[in-house]
Parts: C-alpha cells; sequence; structure tokens
C-alpha cells in the first residue's frame, strides 16, 4: 500500500447509480494492489476503493485529495438541524477554504451522529443548494449549532453524546452563560476588566447600583446578539429606560428611580438578568463604540486572529451591526482616541483577551477552540469586558474573515493529529 500512496492522486469523488451513491478515490492512471486487486485507501473510519476511471453514474460532488491520499482530513460542522438556515455562508465559507487546503468538510445535522459507520453529511453543490451524500465519520466536528434552544433539543444532547462516546473531539461545546464566564474572570483574578457586575435583578440591587453609577446595562444572562439588553441613564431630573428587542430600541421615559424600576420588570425578558454597571466608552464621530475581538487556539495557546470597531446607532444601547450599529477602522479610532499613543492601547487590549481565553478555556478544559469578546476602552485607554461569545458572529472585515477560517482549519487539524490521524 505504500508504493501505491506514492501515486499521483486526484480527487474524492461521490458517484450515484440509481439510488445507490458510493465514493471513490480518483487517479489519473490503472492501479492494482498487491494481489492484483483493486487497491483501498483508509479515509478516517472507512475504506474507499482507488480507480482510474469512475463507474457510470452521475457524480454528485468531488474534494481534491492531499499527495498522501491516506492524510486526508475529514472534519464536520454541527448543525441545529437539517435546513441550517441563517448558518449557511458560514459554512459555504469553511467548505471552501477546506477545499482550498485539502480538507474533507461536511456539515453534520444532530440526527446523523450514530453508532453507524456511515453518516449522512451535507455538502454545497450549487448557489443555495446542499445535499445529502454518505460520509466517514469526521475525525474532529466544529460546534455551530445556531441558538440556545436547538442546542437543548434531544437530538442535539445524544449527537453530543455519541461523540463523547466516539472518541471524536467537539470544540466549543456549549453557550456561554454571561453570569457564570463573569464568575469565571472573577475566580480567575481577572475582576479588574470587568464593570461593577452583579448576577441578580431585584429592585433593591436595582436602586442600589442607579445610586451609584447613575447609568447602568441590565443583561439577559443566556441572550445573544443584544435581544432583550435593558439600558438606563440618568436624563436630568428624569431616568431614560430604553429597550432593546428584536433589533429595535424603544424608549422610556420614567420620572423617578422607582418609576424606572416598573419599567424595566414590565420589560424584561423571562428568566435570569446580570446587571452591570456602564463604562464611559471613547467615540467614533459622536458615537460610543464597542471592540470585537476574536481568538483562537494555535498550536496549544492562544491568539488574537483580529479586532474590529462597531460604532453604536443613534439613541441605540448596543453596537451589534444587525441593531443598527456601524463598522469603522481599528487604527482610525484608536488614533482619533490617543494619537501616537494607540498602539499601546492595542496591545493592552491583546493582553487582556489572551488572559481572559486562558482562564475561560481552563474553565471547560481546554474544549475551545475560538472565542469572540466585546471590548470597551475608556478615555484613559483602559480596556473593559463586556461579554463573550462561544459561537463568533462572521466577522465582517476581510482580513479577520479569512484569518479566521484559516485558523479554523489549523485548529480542526491540530486536534486531528493529536488523536494519531497524521
Amino acid at each position: 500500500m505504500t508504493a501505491v500512496a506514492r501515486e499521483r492522486v486526484g480527487e474524492l469523488v461521490w458517484v450515484q447509480t440509481g439510488g445507490d451513491i458510493r465514493m471513490f478515490l480518483y487517479a489519473d492512471r490503472e492501479l492494482r494492489g498487491a494481489d492484483g486487486g483493486r487497491p483501498r485507501v483508509r479515509v478516517s473510519n472507512l475504506t474507499v476503493p482507488w480507480v482510474a476511471r469512475l463507474p457510470k453514474g452521475r457524480v454528485l460532488y468531488r474534494v481534491p485529495i492531499p499527495q498522501e491520499p491516506g492524510a486526508l482530513p475529514v472534519f464536520a460542522i454541527l448543525a441545529g438541524n437539517r435546513h441550517f438556515t441563517g448558518s449557511r455562508a458560514n459554512f459555504r465559507d469553511i467548505l471552501r477554504v477546506a477545499r482550498e487546503q485539502r480538507a474533507f468538510v461536511y456539515v453534520l445535522p444532530p440526527d446523523a451522529v450514530t453508532d453507524a459507520d456511515v453518516w449522512t453529511g451535507f455538502v454545497r453543490v450549487a448557489r443555495n443548494r446542499w445535499i445529502p451524500i454518505p460520509c466517514p465519520r469526521p475525525e474532529v466536528v466544529y460546534n455551530r449549532i445556531p441558538n440556545r434552544a436547538l442546542e437543548r433539543t434531544r437530538s442535539a444532547v445524544a449527537a453530543k453524546a455519541t461523540l463523547a462516546r466516539l472518541e471524536i473531539p467537539l470544540f466549543n461545546p456549549d453557550y456561554f452563560n454571561k453570569w457564570e464566564i463573569y464568575e469565571i474572570v472573577q475566580r480567575a483574578g481577572l475582576s479588574r476588566y470587568l464593570p461593577e457586575t452583579h448576577g441578580r435583578l431585584t429592585k433593591s440591587g436595582f436602586l442600589r447600583m442607579l445610586r451609584r453609577h447613575r447609568s447602568l446595562y441590565l443583561k439577559p444572562s443566556g441572550g445573544s446578539v443584544g435581544h432583550g439588553i435593558i439600558r438606563v441613564d440618568a436624563d436630568g431630573d428624569e431616568w431614560l429606560v430604553r429597550v432593546l428587542k428584536a433589533a429595535a430600541c424603544t424608549p422610556h421615559h420614567a420620572r423617578s428611580p422607582q418609576e424606572a424600576w416598573a419599567v424595566v420588570h414590565r420589560h424584561k425578558l423571562p428568566g435570569r438578568y446580570v446587571l452591570q454597571a456602564t463604562v464611559d466608552r471613547i467615540e467614533w464621530r459622536g458615537h460610543p463604540c464597542d471592540f470585537r475581538a476574536l481568538a483562537q487556539k494555535s498550536d496549544g495557546d492562544w491568539t488574537v486572529v483580529g479586532k474590529g470597531v462597531r460604532v453604536a446607532g443613534a439613541n441605540a444601547v448596543a453596537t451589534h451591526v444587525p441593531n443598527g450599529g456601524s463598522i469603522a477602522a481599528r487604527q482610525e479610532v484608536l488614533e482619533g482616541a490617543f494619537g501616537s499613543d494607540w498602539e499601546r492601547i492595542d496591545q493592552r487590549m491583546d493582553e487582556m483577551i489572551l488572559r481572559l481565553a486562558r482562564a475561560i478555556d481552563d474553565h471547560y478544559a481546554g474544549r475551545l477552540g475560538e472565542m469572540s469578546m466585546d471590548i470597551g476602552v475608556d478615555a484613559k485607554g483602559r480596556p473593559w469586558l463586556f461579554e463573550v461569545n462561544a459561537k463568533p458572529m462572521k466577522f465582517d472585515e476581510p482580513d479577520i474573515r479569512r484569518r479566521s477560517l484559516e485558523g479554523l482549519l489549523h485548529h480542526m487539524q491540530e486536534l486531528r493529529d493529536q488523536r494519531g490521524f497524521r
């Protein structure tokens, strides 16, 4: 088999004949095994026939093969279901970069994770067209279940249990809970990066913090993309309460802190809330801005892939682009606020990001591969942590996006190597 493996290799090809779909390793010359028969090559847990001519039928999908065909990495992206609506652009980009790097990646619905040797994966064959094909078991799985409700479904829970039993690495196993993350940060001795934060919303606690800070954020502990966030600010002799729901920010006016509490109580979402003092952040063209940072694990440690700037829209309580925020250039924003000192402030942010990422990953027993952070910087150049996200949104900055995709594949390859698939 060693001599055969040195031959020039072409593609892993799926051919449909009637209702049957089979995989083949397609080379450019006739090949024979040691016994004169057709050789076979191992791809993950399966052995695949190696052919010089494809059998008659419809070619459904092709994947370029590395020079050593047995070294073909096989990875999967765990989706929420078989529709994976809202995630297709992200999955498309991952599959494209994987092909460039001669790796096979497919999208895996939870109900396809079984004890069988062959799993059903989805691949993209045309614009908005994804098809199911038989696939080897993945050597590593990247969890991109898109929301907390799907993460809690019976099929998702069963899929994770099966992956664990089969000893297939799954990284970024769950969504983060805001209060749990803040507790991890505090226990790690990194409280200096947090504004004053409390994990229980009560009337007495709300009124005490409002007297101290005159401006508060109230965040759903299990929320995402800003939905359900409430901001309360002193507004002359009154109080302005802004509620963000379904990407729309609704202002309410209160004449006293007690009345502000009544508005909060009426409009908050069910479930636990976190109270956090606001930070007076630097601004860009008159609007407060945050830094959105992406960190990924590489060569056993964490690295800052990139940082973008998100600028709050008019009267907005969050900087998320879907909620009316906009994008600005990091260096321009920092130079505008700190002049020639901007690089030192930028480095200070990176140092904070890496300390936090290591502490959070340690808590999760090293099972994380990437995370994003929402960071504020005050007028003195001090960075503050606002949120950490286990399922980072797609970055709009092309350079960060490209590095993130390459880093993602690099981390999957590292986990594969650790399993002995070199």
